[in-house]
């Protein structure tokens, strides 16, 4: 009896063993084609063979991992699609941007070439305006100096016309002396006539200084007549020099206006040259400032395309899964979040500045992209 219950004990035993084995098998080969389908990249294998007790969990620890890993790369898929769309419009915008800001840097050179001639320009008619000052200046001098050589000219005008009056006066004189030598001639002639043949001699004397008196006398009117003459002229020329005096004087004042008027224009001019000076530095700081920009965009331009590029590669590379329809399934959470009511993506918001032509935003915008927007993936 004993021995027969042994011998059904060790059945037993064998017959537990048998079992066990065939649960080990149908684990491990189970287990093996679930390996073997996750390393050809399907992930949408699950294992369906029923497992015993001790080994249900690692079924379910398969079938687990098999779901996280098809939920992960189907996340990745959609990331890498969104990727390839934002990628799509920052190379786009960054385009945009880059076409506009060579643009915007060649209208600023030509700016500041044509400042450079303005400012050339206004600097050479401060110059002329400050030398036509300095001319009127001269000018002015040189009219007042004339003047007072007109009021010297009208003094000895004046003097000549005193000594001619004073040389009339003395013709006068000489006149009445010859007007009395020709009566004491024509006394001494009759007296020499009473004398007869004695007073023949002093007659003739008498005649002669009697026609000296005459001629004296002519001469002296033709003299006093001369001077006269010369009066009338001296007085006109008392005249026109006095009015020409007036008229200096009304240059002298006119030009002083034109030369308080052209002290103003240089100070002008000398001031558009400085405001023209510091206007074409700022124009060459944003020009340089427009070409880093540009720089910058050329950078930002070649990193997009170089993500789109790796976009791709990835793209490749996940493509040997086998995902199914957990690819369409998106989760109503994150479509909410991805484009929150009121929120601009980076993307957008790039593309915006590119429309505007602003480079230095751009880059910051890009920066912005690689911290914020790729968190969405």
């Amino acid at each position: 009896a004993a021995r027969g219950e042994a011998e059904a004990e060790r059945a037993r035993n064998e017959a537990d063993k048998a079992r066990k084995a065939q649960e080990d098998h149908v684990a491990i080969s189970a287990l093996g084609e679930g390996l073997s389908h996750l390393a050809a990249g399907d992930l949408t294998f699950r294992i369906e063979a029923a497992f015993a007790a001790e080994t249900r969990q690692l079924k379910e620890d398969f079938n687990d991992t098999a779901g996280q890993l098809q939920e992960a790369m189907a996340t990745i898929v959609r990331a890498i699609e969104g990727m390839r769309e934002g990628t799509g419009e920052i190379s786009q915008a960054a385009d945009d941007l880059s076409r506009r800001t060579e643009q915007q840097a060649a209208s600023l050179e030509e700016t500041a070439a044509a400042l450079d001639e303005i400012t050339a320009t206004v600097h050479k008619t401060a110059e002329g305006a400050h030398q036509a000052s300095e001319v009127t200046a001269a000018a002015r001098l040189g009219a007042e100096r004339s003047g007072a050589v007109v009021g010297e000219a009208v003094a000895a005008m004046a003097q000549i016309e005193r000594s001619s009056q004073e040389i009339g006066q003395i013709i006068g004189v000489i006149d009445e002396i010859a007007f009395q030598t020709n009566l004491l001639a024509l006394n001494a002639g009759v007296e020499a006539a009473r004398a007869g043949e004695a007073g023949r001699g002093f007659a003739v004397v008498a005649s002669e200084v009697r026609a000296l008196a005459q001629r004296s006398a002519e001469a002296a009117k033709e003299i006093k007549a001369l001077i006269s003459t010369s009066s009338q002229q001296v007085g006109q020329g008392v005249e026109l020099v006095g009015q020409t005096g007036t008229a200096l004087e009304k240059i002298v004042a006119q030009v002083g206006e034109i030369t308080g008027l052209v002290s103003e224009i240089a100070a002008s001019a000398r001031e558009q040259s400085t405001g023209l000076g510091e206007v074409n530095t700022a124009v060459n700081q944003m020009d340089q400032v427009t070409q880093q920009n540009a720089a910058m965009v050329e950078e930002s331009t070649a990193a997009s395309h170089s993500l789109a590029q790796e976009a791709e590669e990835l793209a490749r590379l996940v493509s040997r899964f086998r995902l199914g329809a957990a690819v369409q399934q998106a989760p109503a959470s994150r479509k909410g979040e991805e484009t929150p009511a009121g929120k601009s993506t980076p993307v957008a918001a790039l593309r915006t500045v590119a429309a505007s032509g602003g480079a230095g935003q751009a880059a910051a915008l890009l920066a912005q992209t690689s911290d914020e927007g790729w968190e969405e993936f």
